[in-house]
């Protein structure tokens, strides 16, 4: 008796052991437990698998369908060396991840103090949702997506963030006028412009009628030009104030446009004014045409073909370039000098398990 139940307290002992290996051989990486380490940012589990995921079409597009699609793909060559398909969407992976997190470690110290974590993007992510989802049952009109996905939100929250970390980064690099002049006779071929035009417009609303935008049309055509100094086409002030006082529902302006900046407006809804004027030769004045809810007329004051943009016309925009360039630099150099920590065969441990 004493012997067989010995015999069956050492079943019992192997027993446990083998579910304590099975156990311990089954142990698993927690979605949310921190995998990697940069620039003192964490990167949990399952935000490292997002993001590699978006990388694999990057990946097989190196390779035919049918190696794509082969058994064992993504060990292919893994024995000799680091260019296997695994190693590569790895990679990818990490310069994607180092560039957000160093953003978001530079963003912390800028004061763009925001929970850039991915357990606080889901978080967020979720108040979203049930906003637009509340908004949309109440009968609110609901602009962008109805409602957000993991991957999406996550990189409207980097993007996002990255861009308001350029505008703070771009205040430390005052731009001197010098060097504005220099950079823009070093890249004068870059704003050439095929087509240069300045315009006299009437904008009225479509209400006011077509025969008011004709008659207003051939007054500007039969306008007399400046008495002296006056280019070919001009009209002077006297006659444009004729103009205004004659017709109270135009609104006259005088206008710039060239193929450099066809002033088309953000949202392009002047698109039809620059494709009328840039065809318009000098004193030529267009039938009137309908933009929206409005109705135009122009005259072309001037005409230049294949001419450089003045530096003043593109100062504004030249500086913000040169400042947005060295902030992304200051971005790169903290890249270069970020510290990251991780484990090797965890990563490839995860990045197998998604992949799979």
């Amino acid at each position: 008796m004493h012997h067989r139940v010995q015999k069956m307290f050492l079943c019992f002992a192997a027993l446990a052991c083998a579910a304590l290996l099975a156990a311990c051989g089954a142990h698993t990486v927690g979605e949310y437990d921190t995998v990697m380490q940069i620039a003192g940012q964490p990167v949990v589990k399952a935000e490292y698998q997002m993001v590699l995921k978006g990388y694999v079409s990057e990946v097989k597009r190196q390779y035919t369908t049918e190696e794509a699609n082969a058994k064992g793909f993504w060990a292919k060559g893994q024995e000799g060396g680091e260019n296997s398909p695994l190693w590569q969407v790895m990679e990818l992976t990490k310069q994607d991840l180092l560039r957000k997190k160093t953003v978001a470690s530079l963003a912390k110290e800028a004061g763009l103090a925001e929970q850039t974590d991915y357990v606080s993007i889901l978080g967020q992510m979720e108040q979203e949702n049930a906003k637009r989802g509340k908004d949309a049952s109440s009968g609110q009109a609901i602009y962008g997506l109805s409602s957000f996905v993991p991957e999406d939100y996550y990189s409207y929250v980097y993007t996002d963030l990255e861009a308001r970390l350029i505008e703070r980064l771009k205040k430390d690099h005052p731009i001197s006028e010098e060097e504005l002049e220099r950079t823009y006779q070093e890249n004068i071929s870059q704003y050439m412009s095929d087509v240069r035009v300045k315009m006299l417009v009437g904008e009225m609303r479509v209400e006011s009628g077509m025969e008011l935008a004709k008659q207003a049309a051939e007054d500007m055509a039969s306008g007399e030009k400046q008495e002296s100094g006056g280019a070919e086409g001009a009209l002077g002030a006297a006659e444009q104030e004729a103009l205004t006082e004659k017709y109270p529902e135009i609104n006259f302006y005088e206008i710039e446009m060239s193929s450099y900046d066809p002033q088309e407006g953000k949202s392009g809804a002047y698109t039809q004014r620059w494709l009328v004027a840039s065809a318009m030769e000098q004193g030529e004045v267009c039938a009137p045409f309908q933009i929206g809810g409005h109705l135009m007329v122009m005259r072309c004051l001037s005409r230049e073909e294949q001419t450089p943009e003045p530096l003043e016309a593109i100062k504004g925009a030249l500086e913000s370039e040169l400042k947005t360039s060295l902030a992304k630099d200051d971005i790169e150099s903290q890249m270069q000098q970020a510290e990251i920590s991780y484990q090797q065969k965890t990563l490839e441990q995860i990045a197998k398990e998604a992949l799979d």
